[in-house]
């Protein structure tokens, strides 16, 4: 039995032994232990066979056959009532999981066996968990979540005294850091796992931590400690022979130097490091390398080489697309053969024999057969690649049909506000003929109509430019007088938002031929673009200068900036960065696509660069013949600020003074200003208005105001109008103010969205503006029948007809169970309500005072008195000790207090 059982750890040390190196021998090892603990009746062996025979199945791709072999692990683990080996078959079932993208599978297993390795103090189990649920949060860009769990991951590798652990943990940290842009953070994580890797004497992990260094030294501009890291990574990762480590640092190093303006250097070290690659080898970093040559010989107008290096990336990107896609068809392959595997050794068997059989007698057959297969080959790589090439133009097709849906949902929304605001002003002086338009009125109808004239024009255009019909109209002027008219048609808009808005125009006459329409559109555009990527307060700037017969035009912002893989996407059509339902970066999604077209119409350029955090700049040059027939003046900066203070400045209607009339209070949250002034002017003889254009700043005034109504739309800057709900509506101190949600866009499934983020009501522009009032007045007084309701209860009420969500009927629930427990007890006042129902006094006073009308020594006061009220009616005592037992402990001002509520005394009652 001895031997025997010494015999199953003798197969379990060959698997472990083979594992890394070939996965067939290690699973036919984990199948004899399997085997052998299966006759010897040895269950704990028996169970962990079946464990380890997943870990080789899974890494062949047979993910169905590793999750039941994991299951029957589970299984017996949990019969022997082993919770540490529990805990570590669920942490293999959320590696699977993770191996296959299913994200959330993943992490509910790992969150389980996290809580079992709590429970019985398994620190290395509850460390690899939470490695690994960091992982998952770094797959779906939840950095933050990441980084929790890393830290928690590292403090018990610290714990455990687990160096290499540690230092694993702080490689992840500063790995997530640079992702999410903490770079500092990201450099202290470095430092320290730099220090461990040195004193473990780790020199292939010291060289790859110094080249991260490097790399987050370069991004922070501290170009010499970069450097000085990237040189020793070098030397280190040169000692060690390391040649992978080696190759990207020196593609590190030739990058830094690249971004340093140091082309010469940049190019001596790609050379050398080309030189040494071999690209059947290395083909990623054979890509970027390429790519990097291309631009550094661009940069040195060294173009023929540039273009034969362009040549050799096109090329090997297409060898590296050609590689990742026969990867993912053998993971297929894979799969499918594993589902298979024991018929298709038994036919393989079968054919083997029946060829051996035939080979000597039948080798013209054989011949026959061979080409027949070639040709099926051939004709089934054809099917494929046919099959591919539709399965491609399938997907196009899906992008730009989503694409479209996209735009028409936003299009649909440009034209709703617009049309809203000008069919509101239109019925009410249908309504009210004897009414005439106040001047702001009529105002506010030329500014929308002209903005759904111009929406309309920029479609027609693009459908002139698909048709090739959309031709130049060239005419003589000062082309400089042109843009300067153009560009301070925002100085207002600049003011209101308080941005630094600088314009560099030469002070003098370029006298030229151009389209005068067509480079105005193109400088709207853009200047619109920036101003809306922009946050008040930022800086937009708008330069301009003639040189070598182009004309040179910078458009700039200090917004939030688009990240690099969206940037090559900007200029197509309907394309918009933000899919979301905020309006930060709303629009058509055909602005810049029709400035390009019109920039190539006039044989033009535009090119874009953007950095996250730091703004966008468009540059746009155009072919320009200046007509010598003015005299030249002298260049100067003309200054966009003081132009601003000149422009007449658009103020939203205010009142002079605080509103102090004891009217129901309505929070207003609309992005739109006209849109605000229309729906503030119908509320504003019967209401008391707040009002704000985003949000994030709608959530902060319901809570500080606690208004009787909220009005929101749907799309707006920060948090949109189904967030800012969820939040009102999960929080105690806003649950019961009811919110009416304005959207332009109309569809079922958006309302149904709307409704189920607490919304009270739903209207869809353009609406009705005596439906938004009706519904307002619906609402406010449905609130008020709530409270009279509370307060004509006489013993017992039921918390769900004063409420109108659940957490307010909990609330209420529980604060009457309080009163109904305490209002005996003398001693019992507000205070001890604002303890039992763990809530400030502030709190405390808005919560009741919103659902009942009274404040909260009101309402105790008067459940005391209902209480004694019923008591009297029944005869069950004497005035005096029903006065003691609802907690009145003097008589006079028990009789006073009863008095002024019922208008009889007690005794008379």
């Amino acid at each position: 039995m001895l031997d025997d059982s010494t015999k199953v750890k003798a197969y379990f040390d060959l698997f472990w032994e083979s594992y890394r190196r070939d996965y067939k021998i290690s699973l036919e090892y984990a199948s004899k232990a399997e085997e052998l603990s299966r006759e010897l009746g040895l269950s704990f062996q028996l169970a962990d066979a079946h464990r380890v025979k997943s870990f080789p199945l899974s890494g062949m791709g047979r993910y169905n056959e590793s999750k039941k072999e994991l299951e029957k692990a589970l299984e017996i683990f949990k019969r022997l009532n082993d919770k540490k080996m529990t805990a570590w078959v669920l942490t293999e079932f959320g590696w699977l999981s993770k191996t296959q993208s299913n994200f959330e599978e993943a992490l509910s297993f790992f969150w389980d066996a996290l809580r079992i390795s709590s429970e019985i103090g398994d620190k290395d189990n509850m460390a690899q968990n939470r490695n690994y649920i960091a992982a998952v949060y770094v797959e779906q860009k939840q950095y933050n979540k990441a980084i929790e769990n890393y830290k928690k991951a590292l403090d018990l590798v610290e714990e455990l005294g687990i160096k290499p652990g540690i230092s694993a943990c702080l490689t992840n940290l500063a790995s997530v850091y640079t992702l999410a842009g903490s770079y500092e953070e990201a450099l202290n994580m470095n430092a320290r796992a730099l220090e461990l890797k040195i004193e473990m004497g780790d020199r292939l992990g010291e060289a790859r931590v110094r080249n991260n260094l490097g790399s987050l030294h370069s991004r922070l501009r501290n170009f010499s400690k970069a450097e000085m890291n990237f040189e020793k990574a070098l030397d280190i990762a040169m000692e060690v022979g390391d040649k992978r480590t080696l190759s990207t640092i020196q593609f590190e190093m030739a990058q830094f130097h690249f971004d340093q303006g140091n082309y010469s250097k940049s190019l001596e070290v790609s050379s050398t490091l080309k030189n040494s690659t071999n690209p059947n080898e290395e083909l990623e970093l054979s890509v970027k390398l390429r790519k990097l040559l291309f631009e550094t010989y661009g940069k040195l107008g060294d173009y023929k080489k540039a273009h034969g290096n362009a040549l050799e990336w096109k090329s090997l990107a297409d060898s590296l697309y050609n590689k990742n896609m026969l990867t993912v068809a053998n993971d297929l392959e894979a799969k499918y053969q594993s589902e298979q595997q024991s018929k298709e050794i038994a036919l393989l068997a079968s054919e083997r024999e029946l060829q051996e059989l035939q080979l000597s007698s039948r080798e013209n057959q054989r011949n026959v057969l061979i080409v027949i297969a070639v040709l099926a080959l051939l004709i089934i790589g054809l099917l494929y690649n046919q099959y591919r090439i539709k399965q491609k133009a399938n997907k196009e097709l899906l992008e730009i049909n989503q694409l479209k849906s996209n735009f028409f949902a936003n299009i649909s929304h440009e034209f709703r506000t617009p049309l809203t605001l000008i069919k509101g002003p239109i019925e009410q002086l249908e309504q009210n003929p004897e009414e005439k338009l106040e001047r702001e009125e009529v105002k506010m109808i030329r500014r929308n109509t002209n903005k759904v004239l111009g929406l309309v024009d920029q479609l027609l255009e693009l459908s002139k430019i698909d048709q090739d019909k959309l031709q130049l109209k060239p005419t003589e002027g000062d082309l400089y007088k042109c843009l300067r008219t153009a560009v301070f048609s925002f100085n207002s808009h600049a003011a209101q938002r308080h941005i630094d808005y600088r314009v560099e125009i030469p002070n003098k006459t370029l006298w030229a031929s151009f389209d005068r329409d067509k480079l105005e559109k193109v400088i709207y555009n853009l200047l619109s673009n920036a101003f809306k990527f922009s946050e008040d307060g930022a800086m937009v700037s708008f330069s301009t200068s003639y040189a070598n017969d182009y004309l040179n035009i910078q458009v700039s912002d200090s917004g939030k900036g688009i990240s690099e893989d969206k940037l090559p996407f900007i200029f197509d059509r309907f394309y918009q960065v933000d899919g979301g339902t905020t309006k930060e970066q709303g629009g058509s999604g055909i602005g810049l696509s029709l400035s390009k077209d019109l920039i190539e119409l006039m044989d033009g350029t535009i090119t874009a660069s953007s950095e996250e955090g730091k703004g966008t700049f468009f540059t746009v040059q155009l072919p320009l013949l200046k007509i010598e027939t003015r005299e030249k003046g002298n260049k100067n900066v003309i200054d966009a600020n003081r132009n601003v203070a000149e422009e007449p400045q658009i103020k939203p209607y205010e009142f002079a003074e605080t509103d102090d009339r004891g009217l129901p209070q309505i929070l207003l949250v609309e992005d739109n200003a006209d849109m605000r002034q229309f729906i503030k002017g119908n509320l504003i003889q019967s209401y008391k208005i707040l009002e704000t254009h985003d949000g994030q700043k709608g959530l902060e005034m319901a809570q500080s105001n606690q208004p009787d109504l909220i009005i929101t739309d749907l799309m707006m800057p920060k948090m949109d109008g189904i967030e800012l709900c969820k939040q009102l509506k999960e929080s105690l101190d806003t649950s019961h103010i009811p919110v009416i949600m304005l959207t332009a866009r109309a569809g079922v499934e958006n309302k149904i969205e709307g409704l189920e983020s607490g919304s009270d009501d739903y209207l869809t522009k353009p609406f009705n503006a005596k439906e938004l009032i009706t519904r307002v007045q619906n609402l406010i007084a449905q609130r008020q029948r709530l409270r009279n309701h509370f307060k004509e209860f006489e013993t017992k009420l039921d918390p769900s007809k004063i409420a109108t969500t659940s957490l307010d009927e909990k609330f209420i629930k529980k604060f009457l169970d309080l009163l109904e427990q305490k209002h005996s007890d003398s001693g019992f006042g507000v205070p001890q309500i604002q303890k039992g129902m763990a809530m400030s006094k502030t709190q405390l006073h808005r919560k009741i005072k919103a659902l009942t009308n009274e404040s909260p020594g009101e309402v105790l006061r008067n459940f005391r008195l209902k209480r004694a009220a019923h008591l009297l009616t029944n005869k069950s005592d004497t005035v005096t000790q029903i006065a003691y037992q609802v907690g009145f402990n003097n008589l006079s001002y028990f009789a006073k207090c009863f008095k002024a509520y019922y208008g009889v005394s007690p005794s008379s009652y």
